[in-house]
């Protein structure tokens, strides 16, 4: 038992489709025996799952442009705080696209790292999350990724399946999905702050919630110079397997209840999770050895926590291979499906370990589910 606070639900899950899959065996290819094999095995799982999951990704731009529209100081909170807005244009699919992005960064005579944050449909941030994030010395990148594809998961949609608007007027040939035109949208974040000179472009993270939470995994994981994943809450199609869903957690019949997220390749997975050639453990393991921190809540039964603690547990097994397990982390809360406050904390505390060297003081790796067992019995090579 650890610290964490158990809750009372049922233990049984409602989902137990068997062993997940070895993730150093990927389809079609020989064991992976050493760390310098894992590039090429992580870029075989991740041209599955990109596939079968999110439909493909939307093309790179041919060129993007970056359009100043403000400079200003933050002057609620210090002059020397920097509120830059931009338009970035993207050239190259039937006709420009643009979309607009903020930056709010501290005034360092060194240039910072950032969290590119893709919820501004949301408003999750508060003032006071955005400078404790400031005042850490870490830029925040702010933009709505429901510009590149409207987001459809809400009840009574009239239109669960549309492909109008944003990026599927721009690509219309494609099959992308949703998530996958979100990632597209931080992936463009990421081309901007490498043309900003107060932003060191080795130290970019992404953050999000719930479906944005899968759009970050997908983010990172199709672009290498994101350093930093934080995936919060994200469930299935996220950070929590499909083969084990603890009582109360989402299924792959999400597919049936908000079609837009998901390719449709994924279809026929749906009850016959079993039958997926991967699990979410290899999209997260596309990401070793980056920094990737998972962050979940006791009572959001709909995220499927004990799903997350089994990919989580898989997931190391890849970064233990690498040497890279103090990358990998997860942390759970109390309380329910929504981004908290402690949830930033989290990733505030994260950050500061990884990227400015401070011993953290969040309990990772916690969990109470003393009924959970490894739903895997595979272990790394040589291990």
């Amino acid at each position: 038992m650890t610290d964490v606070p158990d809750n009372t639900y049922p233990a049984e899950p409602i989902v137990n489709k068997g062993g997940l899959p070895d993730p150093f065996t990927p389809p079609g290819r020989n064991r992976v025996t050493s760390p310098e094999e894992w590039p090429a095995c992580a870029a075989a799982w991740r041209d599955v799952i990109v596939q079968t999951l999110f439909g493909g990704m939307p093309p790179a731009p041919d060129s993007i442009e970056v359009e100043t529209l403000c400079h200003a100081g933050v002057r609620a909170w210090a002059p020397n705080l920097k509120n830059w807005t931009y338009r970035i244009t993207c050239t190259g699919g039937t006709r420009p696209f643009t979309f607009c992005v903020q930056v709010l960064s501290p005034d360092s005579d060194d240039p910072v790292p950032a969290i590119i944050a893709g919820d501004g449909c949301w408003m999750y941030l508060t003032p006071e999350i955005m400078q404790q994030f400031l005042e850490a010395g870490c830029a925040l990148v702010i933009f709505n990724r429901t510009e590149m594809a409207e987001d459809l998961g809400y009840d009574g949609a009239p239109e669960p399946r549309k492909r109008t608007g944003g990026l599927y007027e721009i690509y219309p040939e494609e099959t992308f999905s949703a998530i996958a035109a979100w990632a597209w949208g931080y992936h463009r974040c990421v081309d901007l702050l490498q043309e900003l000179p107060f932003i060191d472009s080795t130290r970019v993270g992404v953050t999000g919630h719930s479906r944005g939470g899968k759009t970050t995994l997908l983010a990172g994981a199709t672009d290498e110079r994101i350093s930093l994943i934080n995936e919060n809450a994200s469930g299935i199609g996220g950070g929590a397997v499909c083969r084990y869903v603890g009582d109360g957690g989402e299924t792959l019949d999400i597919k049936n209840v908000f079609p837009s997220w998901f390719g449709p390749d994924l279809q026929s997975y749906v009850d016959c999770e079993e039958e997926l050639p991967f699990d979410q453990h290899c999209l997260t393991a596309c990401l070793a050895p980056r920094h990737l921190l998972h962050t979940y809540a006791l009572a959001d039964r709909w995220s499927n926590p004990e799903g997350m603690v089994q990919c989580a547990w898989a997931t190391q097994e890849v970064y233990r291979f690498l040497g890279a397990e103090q990358n990998h982390a997860f942390h759970l809360r109390e309380g329910v499906h929504f981004h908290e406050r402690e949830d930033w904390d989290v990733l505030l505390d994260f950050v500061r370990w990884k990227w400015f060297g401070e011993e953290p003081v969040s309990p990772f790796n916690q969990h109470p589910y003393d009924h959970l067992t490894p739903a895997f019995t595979w272990n790394g090579p040589n291990q």
